[in-house]
């Protein structure tokens, strides 16, 4: 304590912080406090009261504090704080009191259920959601309490989809507004976003919300494929959940529609209550790619990714990918794997190229029992005995020569070498001859074969025939023939008579 600040008036000592001293007390005498004693008790006598002259304005009465006054005036003081306090201490004990027992419905009706033990627990559902832990959102009494889906967010706006009256209504949120996440955390206005579901407390007749908190009713599928979408309905699995009338579709925060939808697109689906489909947010969506004409491969696929498989068909096809990067690998037993990496755009189309590829090729070797054949591979011309290296697949083999008939076979080109040998037939050169008898209708034998009778145009291969005519009464003829290109084509025979034979007139 400073020296300076005390002072002593008229016995009593004056503390920095305490009763100020009076003032005009005439001279004052320092004090040290080290060298202060207590003074023996005396016994105080009451102060005479100071005379009022009678003439002329009433002095004013100067009272000086004794040390009993000094001691009151302070335990007033620390009275009248201790109350104070208490005051204050009891009044917010009965606030807490009163927000506890609103909290727990006193004063409305909640609607997201009770708060439990597992607040702030996620809890697995069947199917493969999440279902969130229910907490309550406090509503004062007399006030109207709504659920509905955030559709657009403006300044201190909130337009809401609101599930009971299947129309969207706008709330504005004040200074006032009791904002909650799901937890039943405060939150701020920007800490909401479209597609949430949110509990609204607001009072009849007013778009004012007085308290508004994110539903906890709300089972989230993530990233998940093979939703199906009929009319009014969605389908996971085999689980079927209504639509909205105007449903949130998001694709990277713009808004899309739910007629893009397609199967093999990777989502988000919020469900509330396990009713109603509040979000959907679309992940990676879905293209085209288009294939040029490959009859050439045999038995065909084409492969996207790891999860798109389908028969390559003939004439060119459109398949519908997955958007974003791909893999498309082309098989066939007669080629080499083809690997052509894509990148569809959303609702776009993308060709791929065949180009590179590499047909598998197998081995054939082609002989003939004939010198001067030729073969054909198709219409491509190639040597006979030698090694010829064919794509896999079927191949049609033609061996011709001349005065020979046509050889032709269908070959099937493996990993297995393949060998034949074409055995052509001769086919016999003809000379088509006459043959006239003096008289006619003899009988023609020809290599003892009877042909039919003269007059007789016959049909003789090239080379050495014997002919042999006979008729009643008339000596028969035999005569040997070569027949050739340029040998003679009219035979003609006088017949003798047989002078054995008896003659009648």
């Amino acid at each position: 304590m400073d020296k300076r600040d005390n002072r002593e008036y008229d016995g009593v000592a004056y503390i920095p912080g305490g009763h100020k001293p009076p003032p005009d007390m005439g001279e004052t005498r320092k004090i040290n406090v080290g060298d202060f004693k207590p003074a023996p008790a005396v016994a105080l006598e009451p102060e005479p009261e100071p005379s009022i002259k009678s003439d002329g304005p009433k002095a004013k009465e100067r009272k000086v504090p004794t040390k009993t006054q000094a001691k009151k005036t302070n335990y007033a003081i620390i009275l009248v704080t201790t109350v104070f306090v208490g005051v204050i201490a009891a009044v917010f004990v009965f606030a807490m009191v009163i927000d506890r027992l609103i909290d727990n419905g006193g004063g409305g009706q909640a609607t997201g259920g009770g708060v439990g033990a597992n607040l702030g627990q996620t809890q697995p559902t069947p199917g493969g959601g999440i279902t969130l832990p229910e907490t309550t959102l406090p509503v004062a009494p007399g006030s109207l309490s709504l659920t509905g889906v955030v559709q657009e967010i403006r300044s201190n706006r909130l337009d809401l989809y609101v599930f009971e009256m299947s129309e969207v209504r706008s709330f504005f949120v004040e200074n006032t507004s009791d904002l909650r996440d799901r937890f039943g955390n405060p939150i701020t206005f920007p800490q909401f976003a479209i597609g949430d579901v949110v509990d609204v407390g607001h009072a009849p007749h007013s778009n004012t919300i007085e308290n508004a908190q994110i539903s906890a009713e709300v089972r989230a599928y993530r990233e998940i494929t093979g939703v199906m979408v009929d009319g009014d309905t969605l389908q996971i699995g085999n689980r079927r959940y209504t639509l909205s009338a105007t449903p949130i579709v998001r694709y990277q925060n713009d808004s899309a529609n739910i007629s893009e939808l397609d199967p093999i697109d990777q989502i988000t689906v919020s469900i509330f209550q396990d009713r109603y489909v509040a979000l959907i947010e679309i992940h990676r969506g879905h293209g085209e790619i288009t294939l040029p004409d490959n009859e050439s491969i045999i038995d065909g696929t084409v492969e996207v990714g790891i999860g798109i498989m389908q028969a390559l068909g003939e004439g060119g096809m459109t398949l519908r990918v997955p958007a974003g990067q791909s893999r498309v690998t082309i098989r066939g037993s007669n080629i080499e794997p083809l690997m052509v990496d894509v990148n569809v755009p959303r609702g776009g189309l993308t060709s791929v190229s065949f180009a590179g590829l590499e047909y598998r090729a197998g081995s054939l070797i082609v002989r003939s029992n004939t010198e001067d054949a030729i073969m054909y591979i198709g219409e491509r011309w190639e040597p006979l005995n030698e090694e010829i290296n064919l794509d896999f697949g079927t191949h049609t083999i033609t061996v011709e020569a001349f005065g020979h008939e046509t050889f032709t076979t269908e070959v099937e080109i493996s990993a297995q070498p393949v060998e034949i040998t074409a055995n052509l037939t001769a086919i016999a050169a003809t000379r088509i001859i006459t043959i006239n008898t003096n008289p006619p209708n003899a009988r023609v034998y020809v290599d003892d074969d009877f042909r039919g009778t003269s007059p007789l145009n016959l049909e003789l291969p090239h080379g050495r025939h014997s002919i042999s005519l006979e008729l009643m009464g008339f000596i028969s003829v035999g005569q040997p023939i070569f027949v050739t290109a340029e040998s003679q084509a009219l035979y003609n025979f006088m017949l003798v008579r047989d002078p054995a034979w008896p003659i009648f007139d």
